[in-house]
């Protein structure tokens, strides 16, 4: 709720409802703040810390990237189904081969992808088995399969998805990333073109759509009780405090004139609350005070239950 401003007897209020939420609009949780002065957010979805503003935008990019899933037109399978799907060769990549092999001609990596974890095999070796050994279930002078001078074999290792590199020199020539953040006319998204990004670590989810509001089924609470004005009275101007035996005299001035009339006066002595008086007077006597005793003195205007802020304070000693 916004705060309205004005001015009262040349001075600016600043109107705040006092309860200053007796409904509520719809609002979510708020997202983990870093610090108290809620310049930096923690998202945890994104395992990212950022400003307000952009916390928000990324939500909503979030939100946009997750509904361009098309999860409910998925097979909504889990990720372990997922990684079992990938292992048996099911996925979407189950058609690509990497080798190829014949009676004349064999090449573990025909896309020349990096390899690591091998070992280098000889032209010539006497371990039975091993390539280029006549002795073994392998064709003898086996040439390079990438034209590589000399004739030596790499046994076994893995291939690098992605990464591409010079079968003979094993230097990197190329190297693919995924892309996380993709225009707008990729999805067919109408309006102006702008980058949307999802992670695909992240789970699909499917939006919670709000069709009951529970926490603001009701309009404006019409005749709610606890409501009390926000509008505060002028504060009075403590004149003069003048000290007695056992007591003080209090005087005060107040212009009673005004669009927000007072009912009374609480008189605060040592910023404890000691005796109210009515509107109509302007000064009253403490008694019940210690001889040569310092106290502190003010007071404040009671509109009903409104009560103004404090006045000056005037401190003084008793004789």
């Amino acid at each position: 709720m916004s705060n309205l401003y004005f001015t009262y007897n040349s001075q600016p209020y600043n109107y705040l409802p006092v309860p200053t939420k007796a409904w509520y609009r719809v609002q979510n949780q708020c997202t983990f703040t870093v610090d108290s002065s809620y310049t930096e957010v923690y998202v945890p979805l994104t395992n990212t810390v950022t400003t307000l503003a952009q916390a928000n935008i990324n939500e909503k990019n979030q939100y946009k990237g997750n509904i361009l899933q098309y999860k409910n037109n998925s097979s909504r399978i889990t990720k372990n189904q997922k990684y079992s799907q990938i292992s048996k060769g099911l996925w979407s990549n189950r058609t690509k081969s990497f080798a190829t092999q014949s009676e004349t001609y064999s090449n573990p990596n025909t896309t020349g992808l990096v390899r690591v974890n091998y070992v280098t095999i000889p032209s010539s070796t006497n371990l039975v088995g091993y390539p280029n050994n006549i002795a073994g279930p392998f064709q003898y002078g086996v040439s390079n399969p990438f034209d590589c001078s000399g004739n030596s074999i790499q046994e076994g290792g893995n291939l690098v998805c992605g990464t591409y590199a010079n079968p003979c020199t094993g230097v990197v020539t190329q190297t693919l990333t995924q892309s996380q953040c993709n225009p707008t006319y990729c999805s067919d998204v109408p309006g102006p073109i702008i980058n949307l990004c999802w992670n695909p670590k992240l789970q699909t989810f499917f939006p919670k759509q709000r069709y009951v509001m529970n926490n603001s089924a009701n309009k404006w609470p019409q005749g709610y009780k606890g409501f009390q004005s926000a509008i505060k009275p002028v504060a009075p101007l403590l004149t003069e405090v003048i000290p007695d035996t056992n007591s003080a005299t209090l005087n005060w001035l107040y212009n009673n004139n005004v669009c927000i009339p007072v009912s009374s006066f609480n008189i605060y002595q040592n910023t404890n609350l000691v005796k109210t008086v009515s509107y109509q007077l302007a000064s009253t006597v403490i008694y019940g005070l210690t001889n040569n005793t310092s106290y502190s003195f003010y007071i404040t205007a009671i509109s009903n239950k409104i009560e103004s802020d404090a006045s000056n304070i005037i401190v003084t000693t008793t004789l």
